[in-house]
């Protein structure tokens, strides 16, 4: 299954030097690769029926692998099951404790990146929707991801302007979610006539914001169809994407705690909307 006697040794090797440029976004989408560490995303990946390019096993974990994953590693072909040394490996890695596995796939089709909104398809009707503007942090858009995955939402719309969905540490935080999801991309700065668009279309649109007008969640009465968006971890929501949904919702806490991450409000919510579905 791998050929232990042709290890790839030099850092200076072509296929090293690119799975290293995919650390940077502008070789990943000139590629239209992103790469990630471990053996639950790699399993999760093809669980998920991504189109895996290759696959980096350090030398020193080649047996301790093959036998840990022998029916996963037969289903991809020999070539693309790639042996390097350690010091290569080390090379490539961007985790502080390896696992000694590397995956390299193409971008994700089910992705629509940065949608112009004079030719866009909204949602079809039935979908649960959750909408991010400019989350900024990769771990924290990451968590989210992880969070509606499990929890039922079957599209998560953001903002051009957000964290790039294939950074390591959004999919790291993400824990295979990223593959199971589908997610939109929406110009930044038109954001707000995409919710206008959203609203236009049926769908009821609440932003997680806090104004004197703001419902309090769990007084609320949802539908099955509405979506909350959630704004920036430091700034939160933009007053202009604000005005464009139907009101704002407050979740409710003790006085004197200080308010949540995006990605703590983020699980409740989703919550919420999954109890309006059920």
């Amino acid at each position: 299954m791998i050929n232990k006697n042709n290890v790839i040794t030099s850092r200076q090797n072509p296929s090293v030097k690119k799975v290293c440029s995919l650390c940077e976004k502008k070789w990943r989408e000139e590629y239209g690769l992103f790469r990630f560490d471990g053996v639950k995303l790699f399993c999760e990946a093809l669980d998920c029926g991504l189109d895996i390019e290759g696959v980096y096993i350090r030398e020193s974990s080649v047996d301790s692998l093959c036998q840990r994953l022998s029916d996963r590693l037969g289903e991809l072909s020999d070539n693309r099951i790639i042996c390097v040394s350690d010091a290569v490996f080390e090379k490539l890695s961007d985790e502080k404790s390896p696992e000694g596995i590397i995956t390299v796939a193409k971008y994700i089709d089910k992705f629509r990146k940065n949608i112009k909104i004079d030719n866009i398809s909204l949602p079809p009707r039935g979908e649960a929707v959750l909408l991010l503007e400019s989350l900024r942090d990769p771990g924290n858009l990451g968590t989210v991801i992880r969070s509606a995955a499990a929890l039922g939402i079957d599209r998560v719309i953001i903002s051009s302007d957000c964290a790039d969905v294939y950074n390591s540490k959004t999919i790291r935080a993400a824990m295979g979610g990223l593959f199971r999801i589908r997610l939109d991309s929406v110009e930044a700065e038109r954001f707000d006539e995409y919710i206008a668009m959203l609203r236009a279309s049926g769908r009821r649109v609440f932003a997680a914001a806090l104004d004197e007008s703001a419902a309090i969640l769990g007084e609320l009465e949802l539908g099955a169809e509405d979506c909350f968006v959630i704004g920036n971890e430091g700034h939160g929501l933009s007053e202009r994407v604000i005005s464009a949904c139907d009101r704002s919702v407050i979740i409710p806490m003790t006085e004197g705690c200080e308010s949540l991450n995006a990605a703590s409000a983020a699980v409740i919510l989703i919550w919420e909307m999954r109890r309006a579905r059920a």
